[in-house]
């Protein structure tokens, strides 16, 4: 019989005909908020009355959430739900309470939506600015959707303490915070938070605008126009209670203490009027709604891909390919294989981060200028080092800006740039591990071999043919000799009969030069004999 119920009773405000269920899953992003954009424009075009928001993350970005925030008020139907299925902490607790309505999945929570920093705690000054608009964001939904407005900040802000009150007559609860609570009881309230339940009915009581709105009679109090800051700045709706009302309110627990973030259970946010009530899977849903068909918008395997290739695992990998391929192009160019791998490395470390909003054009000016600054050092003017060294810095503030949006606040652009400079440096580290492994381990085997110049390819026999090399051994410092091939700066020299690969250690050599060795360790190094 109760399912039967829920099945027909369906206020007129949550009746739906098409419901499209879109998902949010992982953490919030940039591609979040674009893909949620591109499915709810396709659902609304598809005839989608109703907007079922389904919630697995673990938070996000500010930015993006805000969007996703105002899209939902502005662009969405006016029926949107938000389904929190498992979990929906931080940006996405922000997020559910931009929609009508939210529900819960058995087993679910959500809450805990204070800005974090990954450099530690975030002076007082910098998190009441991010904290601000958050607030705001909170708040405005808090009245759009008939929420108490300070269980919802208590999502946000440490310090908030509130118990929660019921009616003994009409049953109808409210939060009262520790001035409030003093003012009726005339005793300080108790600091123990026992186990709250639900009311009885499915509609949940927090608040008598909240019937009035669940019956249909009633409208949100705002348009999605009105200015976020006038609406903030409003009174409460609700007056505060005195010593008067003492005799038909009865204390039911505390909600939350000053020294925690608030974070729901379904028990929980049904008995503080933020859940009517859990759903477990779609057909819940649709009976929930009333709705005659449900179907599912989810992202792209393009968005699927973007968001992969943004992750930071890939992106250290992705970053340690280039450098490493980067090095042996430089150290043994001619067939332009590692040339290639690093380009392409290259270009889904920069196109992915553009596609998404996340690298801006500087970005990609400042690598490829450091890359050619680099080739510069190495084949034109080796061993001044200043243009090497600049071209190091631009890749790396480079490769860094990809990690920063343009569009953040000073707090989140310092947590963006830590976040590059440290998966940048991981990268850093385990190319120069990997180029040391590949220099130590073919440093006299023939791998590197196949990967050099080949004007000539061994000591030129007694029948005139070239013959296989000799140990780099045999050729020891100050023995001279003569460059076979350019040394740009890599190339070959002939020291007696001995066919060896070296490097220029200064600037380039001529086919025909004198050389005499300077160096050799890891690899011959030559000079221009009389220099």
């Amino acid at each position: 019989m109760q399912s039967a119920a829920r099945t027909t009773s369906v206020p007129a405000v949550r009746k739906a005909d098409q419901v499209a269920i879109l998902s949010v899953e992982g953490a919030i992003n940039n591609i979040t908020a674009s893909s949620l954009k591109r499915r709810l424009a396709a659902a609304v075009a598809d005839g989608a009355d109703t907007i079922v928001i389904r919630m697995d993350t673990p938070g996000g970005d500010l930015m993006s959430t805000l969007e996703i925030c105002r899209m939902l008020k502005a662009e969405a139907p006016a029926n949107t739900i938000a389904w929190v299925d498992p979990y929906a902490f931080s940006a996405g607790t922000v997020i559910a309470l931009a929609c009508r309505e939210t529900v819960i999945a058995p087993g679910g929570m959500f809450g805990d939506s204070a800005p974090v920093s990954p450099l530690g705690p975030i002076p007082q000054t910098e998190r009441a600015k991010i904290e601000s608009p958050l607030l705001a964001e909170v708040v405005d939904s808090a009245r759009r959707n008939h929420y108490d407005e300070r269980i919802a900040q208590a999502f946000v802000s440490l310090g908030i303490e509130l118990w929660l009150l019921e009616n003994d007559e009409t049953g109808e609860r409210i939060a009262v915070d520790r001035a409030e609570y003093e003012a009726i009881y005339d005793q300080p309230p108790p600091e123990t938070i026992p186990g709250i339940t639900p009311s009885s009915d499915e509609t949940p009581k927090i608040a008598p605008w909240f019937e009035t709105l669940m019956s249909g009679a009633g409208a949100p109090t705002t348009s999605p126009e009105e200015d976020l800051s006038g609406m903030v700045q409003r009174p409460s709706s609700r007056s505060r209670l005195g010593a008067d009302d003492r005799e038909r309110w009865t204390l039911l627990g505390q909600i939350v203490s000053s020294d925690r973030l608030l974070a729901l259970t379904p028990n929980e946010a049904m008995a503080y009027g933020f859940v009517p009530r859990t759903i477990a899977d779609e057909i819940e849903l649709k009976q929930f709604l009333g709705a005659n068909s449900i179907r599912r918008y989810d992202r792209s395997w393009s968005e699927t891909l973007v968001m992969f290739l943004v992750s930071w695992p890939v992106r250290i990998v992705l970053i340690t390919i280039f450098l490493v391929c980067l090095f042996v192009e430089f150290t043994f160019p001619g067939t332009g294989i590692f040339a290639a791998g690093s380009a392409a490395s290259l270009l889904i470390l920069l196109g992915a981060p553009w596609i998404v909003g996340l690298a801006q054009w500087w970005d990609i000016l400042f690598v490829f200028l450091g890359i050619a600054l680099v080739a510069t050092e190495i084949f034109l003017i080796p061993g001044g080092l200043v243009a090497g060294i600049s071209g190091a810095l631009l890749i790396l503030a480079g490769l860094v800006g990809t990690f920063v949006s343009g569009d953040m606040n000073s707090t989140e652009m310092v947590d963006g740039i830590f976040r590059g400079l440290l998966i940048v440096m991981t990268s850093l580290i385990a190319s120069i591990v990997i180029m040391w492994w590949l220099a130590r381990r073919f440093e006299h085997s023939s791998f590197a071999s196949r990967f050099m110049l080949r004007t000539e390819s061994g000591p030129v026999t007694g029948n005139g043919r070239p013959g296989s090399f000799e140990k780099t051994a045999d050729v020891g410092i100050g023995d001279e000799g003569v460059a076979i091939t350019d040394l740009r700066p890599a190339g070959r020299i002939r020291c007696g009969e001995t066919v060896v690969d070296a490097v220029s250690s200064g600037r380039w050599i001529q086919k025909g030069d004198r050389v005499r060795v300077v160096r050799n360790e890891m690899s011959i190094e030559v000079e221009v004999a009389g220099e």
